[in-house]
């Protein structure tokens, strides 16, 4: 341990951490609806959520400190070299990129914090920093071994671009010589989101059983159906990733980001149910409907928010308890356990949407209501169809 470090120096590396780390935030969002491998999306939305927590502990810890407001701002070299990592050419490229070498300088640097804190002055932050670092060696390590060690030009000039603009920042400490950039050593095309998720040709987009025919199945070949249902609640992870992808240019509180990265985590974690569920029945993921995605993609963020929370999760709300109860009564633990959080999170996601919306309508002359009207104008636009209820099939 070192001789420690003051409170202005303290504050300033905290805040710079927490956008580093609400940058990633943002990248996994975006590349969670571009890379093709459902066990990737599925990985996003853990280490999503990693970051998310570890910018709010972050936030609370500064503002715990004299000076420390989480909001000032972050000199324009680091905000560049964070927002442009993002733009890679490929998941591969993007994972090296932002896996590889930005979360790795991350590391780096709350090592260097660890180093030279003091265990008296500095007790707080080295605690803050012990539930942090495991987190993020957890996401290296899961980069190395997915990638391998084949390295393609591609991933490489990639990485070489990252590097190249952290260091032009000073690094994630901001006090490490600058080179110039020499050139713009961006290898990718500016990132956009596609218009619906994108997947290998392992999943098709295609309907799922209805709930009726799935009643009428043998108990196995149902229980089977039900947790492709499971697995698609992936197309709800997208919905939320649009939202966490383009919520910084929108004035909002930290504590939405929060919320809506618990949500989404969520949803990836029912999808992951699925895919457990599957493998262990037998069979594996082979479709997702999108249908209610691509109508949500069309829709302003508000309407997104209000077609999630409001709309789609209490219509399919009346499901969760038979669905446990039916486990229950086939002594079929494993799909009960998956049941039972499946249920009790989305209890909560139907109070936090409700509580952001009515934050959103707060000085707007449109209630609910008439959200749900335009919604449905929306969706009669897509579909050219006149739309009697907004509950789906």
């Amino acid at each position: 341990m070192g001789q420690g470090i003051a409170v202005f120096d303290l504050c300033d590396a905290l805040r710079r951490a927490a956008y580093v780390e609400r940058g990633c935030l943002r990248q996994l969002a975006g590349w969670f609806l571009r890379a093709p491998a459902w066990e990737d999306k599925q990985r996003f939305g853990h280490d999503l959520w990693n970051h998310a927590e570890h910018v709010d502990w972050l936030r609370a810890r500064l503002t715990n400190l004299r000076g420390g407001h989480p909001e000032a701002s972050v000199e324009p070299a680091l905000r560049q070299a964070i927002d442009q990592a993002i733009h890679a050419p490929g998941e591969r490229a993007w994972i090296r990129g932002s896996y590889l070498v930005l979360k790795r300088e991350l590391l780096n640097f709350y090592e260097g914090i660890v180093e030279q804190a003091c265990p008296a002055a500095n007790a707080f932050d080295l605690n803050l920093l012990g539930r942090i670092i495991p987190e993020l060696k957890m996401q290296i390590a899961w980069a190395e071994e997915r990638l391998g060690e084949a390295e393609s030009d591609e991933e490489s000039s990639w990485a070489a671009s990252v590097s190249a603009h952290l260091a032009a920042a000073g690094g994630i400490t901001g006090t490490d010589k600058r080179p110039s950039l020499a050139a713009d050593l961006t290898s990718g095309l500016p990132f956009t989101m596609p218009d619906r998720m994108l997947f290998d040709d392992r999943i098709s987009d295609e309907p799922l059983v209805p709930l009726a025919d799935r009643q009428k199945m043998a108990y196995e070949d149902g229980l089977r159906e039900q947790f492709r249902v499971f697995f698609n609640e992936i197309y709800a992870a997208g919905m939320l990733a649009t939202i966490l992808y383009e919520v910084d240019a929108h004035d909002l509180p930290w504590n939405f980001t929060r919320d809506f990265a618990r949500h989404f985590w969520d949803e990836c974690r029912h999808s992951e149910f699925g895919s457990l569920r599957l493998g262990e029945l037998g069979t594996a993921p082979d479709r997702c409907d999108q249908i209610l995605l691509r109508y949500s993609m069309e829709m302003p963020m508000l309407h997104r928010i209000c077609y999630l929370t409001m709309v789609l999760e209490p219509f399919y709300m009346p499901r969760k308890k038979p669905r446990f109860e039916e486990y229950a009564s086939a002594g079929d633990a494993r799909s009960q356990l998956f049941a039972d959080h499946d249920w009790s999170d989305e209890a909560n996601h139907v109070r936090v949407g409700k509580k952001w919306l009515d934050f959103l309508l707060e000085d707007d002359a449109r209630d609910m209501r008439k959200v749900k009207e335009e919604i449905a104008g929306i969706i009669k636009r897509i579909t050219g169809k006149p739309v009697e209820s907004l509950s789906p099939f």
